[in-house]
């Protein structure tokens, strides 16, 4: 029924989908301005393990929680070298105040026009990214994703699953 209702609104031209990317894939290289209002080059992380989880709205009850988890996580996430972003197609406003007013560690990305979030299979309905997370490997190549994701389950399996590589 979801992915009828989906179909639909793609039809309707409210949903937007993008070309599903697949494990191994290189990854899209980006430029997105953070909550600073600093641009992020994810050239720049190669060598680093990167998560890119898309969320549908800051400040929202699913990605508050989400943000919360990975935040819980962030020193682990640290210690292997692993950078996460967090990006939406809120603005840069709402992407800073959303990370001030709950204490966040995680690094939110604007993308206004949903057009990285397409890039990477993402869905785009009505403006919001459906929840899907992308984990990319050193080498900058795709290496898991995921669709369709819990927040709160999120940020553990996907730390679980670079600690396993990481041995």
């Amino acid at each position: 029924m979801k992915e009828l209702l989906i179909k639909l609104l793609t039809i309707l031209g409210i949903a937007q989908a993008g070309n599903p990317i697949q494990e191994g894939q290189e990854a899209y290289l980006f430029n997105l301005r953070n909550q600073e209002g600093k641009i992020v080059n994810l050239a720049d992380y190669k060598g680093w393990w990167v998560v890119l989880y898309f969320y549908p709205k800051a400040d929202t009850p699913g990605c508050t929680t989400q943000a919360k988890a990975y935040t819980h996580l962030i020193t682990e996430f640290e210690r292997l070298k692993t950078k996460v972003f967090g990006i939406s197609t809120d603005n840069i406003d709402s992407i800073k105040r959303f990370k001030e007013r709950h204490g966040l560690a995680v690094d939110f990305l604007s993308d206004p026009k949903g057009s990285v979030a397409k890039a990477y299979g993402v869905r785009v309905i009505a403006g919001f990214c459906s929840r899907d997370t992308v984990l990319l490997n050193p080498e900058l190549k795709v290496e898991k994703v995921y669709r369709g994701v819990d927040p709160s389950a999120d940020p553990q399996r996907v730390l679980d699953y670079i600690k396993n590589k990481v041995k």
